[in-house]
């Protein structure tokens, strides 16, 4: 036993060491650290060295705080004062998080459904006569007045008066229906929609249907009487959890 500090010279360039080196199987080689409940040790088979400790191992460089492994709260954790830089290397197996701060995993960010504020269908109305330059969407109607009312103009991101501006049936006024086909699955959360600069031609029954094959619709909004579309653009909340790439407004 020693009592009081022990110090070993390193004058010259050889290399002290202290521990022990001839441990054989299952025998173990343990440094108390004060208590039996703070000590290193090591148990000779295929295991790593053991550091136990009752609150913790704080990790300091020049005096600063750099990590903490493990604290005397239940759950222990590893806590962290500076920045971890992984060398391009990955952290995985994340679980789903329930908490704002929490990291999350690729698996949650890709399947998360995120709010587009400026709208899904981009301007489908090119400059000259081609109807349509973007794409993935396909725009049709029950039927359309002419080709300066093609149902295409629907979706072409004016707001002006006259010809090519928006879409006007051949005469329907019951039953008639205009439809867009996304090149994608997408939730809808909700839709902006408007009628003629007119206020007088307003559509008071309508609701707003989701297909993937066009043969099947399921009703996604139904509008109450008297919610019209009239001429100020107005906006619809559109509650469901699936995805549709067909969508028809059905009046």
């Amino acid at each position: 036993m020693v009592e009081g500090n022990l110090f070993l010279s390193a004058a010259g360039n050889y290399d002290r060491m202290l521990g022990c080196t001839d441990l054989e199987a299952e025998r173990s080689f343990t440094i108390p650290l004060g208590t039996t409940a703070n000590k290193m040790y090591y148990t000779f088979r295929r295991e790593p060295v053991v550091l136990y400790t009752y609150n913790g191992f704080l990790v300091k460089t020049n005096s600063v705080h750099v990590c903490q492994l493990g604290t005397v709260d239940d759950p222990s954790e590893i806590i962290f004062h500076k920045d971890v830089r992984m060398n391009s290397n990955r952290i995985t197996n994340l679980p789903v998080p329930t908490l704002p701060h929490e990291a999350v995993n690729k698996l949650y960010v890709d399947g998360t459904p995120r709010k587009i504020f400026h709208g899904y269908v981009p301007n489908l109305r090119s400059h000259g006569p081609v109807k349509n330059d973007k794409f993935g969407f396909i725009v049709t109607a029950s039927s359309y007045f002419s080709d300066s009312f093609h149902p295409i103009h629907a979706f072409n991101g004016l707001c002006r008066s006259g010809a090519e501006s928006g879409w006007k049936t051949s005469g329907e006024n019951l039953n008639f229906w205009i439809q867009i086909q996304c090149s994608d699955l997408v939730r809808l959360w909700r839709i902006a929609i408007r009628g003629t600069d007119s206020n007088t031609q307003r559509i008071y029954e309508w609701r707003l249907e989701g297909s993937t094959n066009g043969d099947n619709f399921t009703t996604l909004y139904e509008a109450p009487n008297p919610t019209f579309i009239g001429s100020e653009v107005r906006y619809f909340p559109i509650e469901t959890s699936d995805s549709f790439n067909i969508f028809r407004l059905f009046c």
